[in-house]
């Protein structure tokens, strides 16, 4: 009995101790598992990643970045019970090595596909369809469902760049080091380097250079954006083989520098690597350009003066004396040599019109160098339009008008200063002139590289030139006379030398300068390439009721009774007087202007109705009739002419034809004066027009 008692006691402490064992367990599992939870909740936060200082600028990126309220392990741990332990796993490996210091220097993580697109974040339904990044329409598609320089593209090889505020985005530069990386012969995929690829023409009307311009006319002539935009990129992504010690030691790994499928295999298609770990930047845009220093008079330039120096300041709008920097609109917009320099206009000769070597001939003329690229009238026509035809020819008349002025007025200054050597001031002077007039001539493109820097320069040296005549007490020394007309109304920034224009129909300089009017006088000034200012651009504002007030007023200079001393044009017309047709005197040619046009100064231009009151009924009619015959002549010459230029035919039959068209369209009358010699003269301009 004893023993079993003993026993039953004995196994009574058993099970009370085992009972004790397991509440202690019970409670201590309990409490392991609260704690081990409690730790993997807690290095679960984002805020968690930050105990290691060297996450610190990781961290700053993504709490300024629009992923702030996602946290880390959404996109570091792969979604499935599996994949985020496997991440954890990872995740406490590194704190492992934080905590014992074997960490590298360099902290790399990567985020999968899988993390991007899992549900509730950036589906590919979201990515369906194009987008807008900065001013490019972006379509994920073609990124993450093609391959692209034959490699398949993740998400993260965009969207990696850990800046502040940029954390998992995407900068311009990323699509750069793709978009224009060369190939081994250092030129651009097509494919991929085709501006309309990401961008459009610029819509409506944008401020370029401070002033407004508008894309649509010139993509309408075919004008591509290369003509225009061509210094856009800059870098060529080179990858040096040092940068691989930064990430590498493995002798293997550095060996295999230069195997490029390899390196983009294992760095971009199945790891993230910053594209910008291995290669230099590429830069695209309207990239900064490099500022031209004039070597003028050092080293080898003080006897040999390079051919593009001159052509370059004046393009840049800077190297002349007493005059503000003012670059071209052109030169600033990034418009290099090539553009216009296209060889459209054939090669043409150093001194080709007969100039002086020292003034030039035409545009693309290098001095101390026979022949270059042209560029003339067929390039600005090809860009800007049949409107600018012959602006540039006037420009260079105007500039080189004033240029050989100058030229003169200038050696007249020096042998003065020859025989009076000690006028120190009046030299200093005469130095300032000769230093502009030098850099504009030496330009050679006769002010069509910058119209207004090369006439604001030979303004100030025109000044200096008369200011030292003064000195000097040479009176017959204006140079400031010898100058262009500048419209204050600023037109002649592109009409320069409209009053040199002696074949007009109407006569520009005695307006400008013994009337002393301004262009806005008479014309409208809507901006051209503002929306609505080609209409009002340039158009007559003046009424025929203005211009007689003046014209037809008696005064000391003019006698308004001799119509021909200014309708020089209208009489010819009405006697039959062309060069190299039979004179035909039209059926009113002895009759006196004022018959119909009235007395001055109340001139007028009769309407047909008026010819009835001194002839019989129905002239009213055949004066319609005559009017809508010349225009229809008219038309037909005019077009005749551009398919004649087009097809190049006889270059005398041409000159015929245009003279013909001319005088019609300078007599104005519409076939009033002589009908049937003005229609005698456009019908011989078909005929001589004619294929043969």
């Amino acid at each position: 009995m004893n023993l079993v008692h003993r026993m039953r006691r004995t196994s009574s402490r058993a099970m009370g101790v085992l009972r004790v064992l397991l509440v202690v367990g019970l409670f201590g599992t309990g409490a392991m598992t609260f704690a081990t939870w409690g730790a993997v909740e807690y290095t679960a936060q984002s805020e968690f990643c930050v105990s290691c200082h060297i996450m610190e600028p990781y961290y700053a990126s993504w709490e300024g970045s629009s992923h702030a309220d996602v946290s880390c392990i959404e996109c570091h741990y792969e979604p499935g019970a599996v994949e985020t332990g496997l991440g954890k796993f990872k995740a406490l490996s590194q704190l492992a090595k934080y905590a014992t210091r074997t960490e590298g220097t360099k902290p790399w993580a990567e985020v999968s596909d899988a993390s991007c697109m899992r549900s509730g974040c950036h589906s590919v339904r979201m990515l369906d369809g194009p987008v807008t990044f900065g001013e490019v329409a972006f379509d994920h598609r073609h990124h993450l469902l093609e391959s692209r320089r034959g490699r398949r593209l993740r998400c993260v090889t965009c969207h990696s760049q850990n800046e502040p505020g940029e954390h998992v985005s995407v900068t311009p530069s990323v699509c750069f080091m793709c978009h224009f990386m060369p190939d081994e012969r250092g030129n651009l995929a097509e494919e991929t380097s085709d501006c309309l690829m990401c961008h459009g023409p610029p819509q409506g009307t944008i401020d370029v250079a401070d002033r407004p311009f508008e894309h649509a006319s010139y993509v309408a002539r075919g004008v591509t954006c290369q003509e225009c935009h061509t210094a856009v990129v800059d870098g060529k992504g080179d990858v040096r083989k040092e940068r691989c010690h930064s990430c590498h030691s493995e002798i293997g790994h550095i060996e295999r520098y230069g195997e490029t499928a390899f390196m983009h295999e294992m760095h971009v298609t199945d790891h993230k690597v910053e594209c910008f770990d291995c290669h230099d930047a590429i830069r695209h845009g309207l990239l900064p350009r490099e500022e031209h220093a004039s070597v003028e008079g050092q080293g080898c330039a003080s006897c040999h003066t390079s051919a593009h120096d001159a052509p370059h300041l004046l393009y840049a709008g800077t190297g002349a004396r007493g005059v503000e920097d003012a670059p071209s609109r052109m030169f600033q917009t990034r418009v290099d040599c090539e553009a216009c320099h296209t060889g459209r206009s054939s090669y043409r000769l150093a001194g080709a019109r007969g100039e002086p070597a020292e003034t030039g001939a035409l545009l693309g003329r290098h001095t101390g160098g026979p022949r270059a690229a042209a560029a003339g009238d067929v390039d600005c026509i090809h860009c800007h339009g049949i409107e600018y035809g012959g602006m540039v020819e006037r420009w260079q008349d105007a500039v080189g008008g004033a240029l050989e002025a100058l030229a003169e007025a200038s050696d007249r200054v020096g042998d003065r200063l020859a025989s009076a050597p000690e006028d120190q001031e009046a030299r200093e002077l005469w130095g300032d002139a000769r230093h502009n007039i030098s850099l504009v001539s030496r330009d050679g493109s006769r002010g069509a590289h910058n119209l207004t820097y090369a006439l604001d320069a030979l303004a100030f040296a025109a000044g200096r030139l008369d200011e030292a005549a003064s000195k000097l007490e040479l009176s017959d020394v204006a140079a400031a006379a010898s100058l262009p007309f500048r419209s204050e109304s600023g037109c002649t920034e592109c009409h320069a030398g409209v009053e040199l224009d002696p074949d007009g129909a109407f006569e520009h300089r005695a307006h400008l300068e013994r009337a002393a009017l301004d262009c806005t006088d008479c014309h409208g000034a809507g901006t051209f390439g503002a929306p609505g200012g080609v209409e009002e651009h340039g158009t007559l504002t003046v009424s025929r009721a203005d211009c007689t007030s003046c014209h037809h007023e008696e005064n000391d200079e003019r006698d308004v009774w001799e119509c021909a001393d200014c309708h020089s044009a209208q009489e010819n017309m009405l006697f039959g007087v062309v060069e190299g047709f039979e004179e035909t005197p039209g059926p009113m040619a002895d009759m006196d202007c004022f018959d119909c046009h009235g007395d001055p100064p109340l001139i007028m231009r009769p309407k047909p109705t008026a010819c009835v009151l001194c002839h019989e009924a129905g002239y009213d009619d055949m004066m319609l009739e005559w009017r809508a015959r010349t225009d229809e002549l008219t038309t037909r010459v005019r077009a005749a002419l551009v398919d004649a230029r087009r097809r190049g035919a006889d270059a005398a039959e041409i000159t015929a034809a245009e003279a013909a068209l001319a005088a019609v369209e300078r007599d104005g009358s519409a076939g009033s004066h002589n009908f049937d010699f003005g229609a005698t003269l456009l019908e011989h301009a078909l005929t001589r027009l004619e294929e043969p």
